[in-house]
């Protein structure tokens, strides 16, 4: 059986990805700080975090003692808005480090913690956004959000330039149908040669995001 990491699990995209992957064979270890009362228990392993709190010493909470063939971190995590940065307003700076590492240092930490589970053939992907190349103004009180995006597009194609694995994002734009988004996206990575994903964004039909 077939042994898959997906971060950010609880969420409505993340428990479509779940199902479809399932349907696949693959037995899912699913991280999320959402209560789940749809997992079967032969198939998916939920490991309950609070990502409000969470450090790295956590990270080896999520690596199963399998090897690993997928690993998708489907989280995010952002502390600023647009209020944030209205006169008088003061942001929690503890609170702004927790969001960046729950957005970006844990993906890297949890690939290093599980090196001796990933193969050269696993497929390790990110969602990305839309915005890492094309913020618009609307969107720009979401700073570090955005920035965390770029920053997990940045440390993917590092990955895939140093680590023997398959690492590539994806920007899904609107999420307007998780249940349509997730099964595309689900098959698209499974049956993508790990090769030809290596160091590429895609959006979720597979046509290549220029980054």
């Amino acid at each position: 059986m077939k042994h898959c990491i997906i971060t950010g699990g609880g969420s409505k995209l993340g428990r479509q990805l779940t199902e479809n992957f399932v349907k696949l064979g693959y037995f899912i270890h699913l991280v999320t700080s959402t209560p789940v009362d749809w997992a079967d228990s032969n198939q998916i392993s939920v490991i309950h975090i609070d990502w409000k709190n969470i450090t790295i010493k956590d990270i080896s909470k999520f690596i199963p003692s399998n090897s690993i063939d997928v690993i998708f971190f489907n989280h995010n995590s952002s502390a600023l808005s647009q209020k944030k940065f209205q006169k008088g307003t003061i942001q929690s700076i503890k609170d702004w480090q927790q969001s960046y590492f729950v957005a970006s240092q844990l993906p890297f930490y949890l690939i290093h913690s599980a090196a001796s589970r990933i193969k050269s053939d696993t497929k390790i992907g990110w969602m990305l956004s839309e915005l890492i190349k094309h913020p618009v103004d609307s969107q720009m009180g979401y700073a570090d959000y955005i920035g965390n995006k770029m920053t997990n597009a940045c440390i993917m194609k590092s990955f895939s330039q140093n680590f023997p694995a398959s690492f590539f994002g994806i920007n899904p734009e609107l999420i307007e149908q998780p249940s349509s988004l997730a099964e595309t996206l689900v098959d698209f990575i499974d049956s993508t040669n790990a090769q030809d994903l290596n160091g590429k964004i895609f959006y979720r039909d597979g046509r290549l995001f220029d980054f």
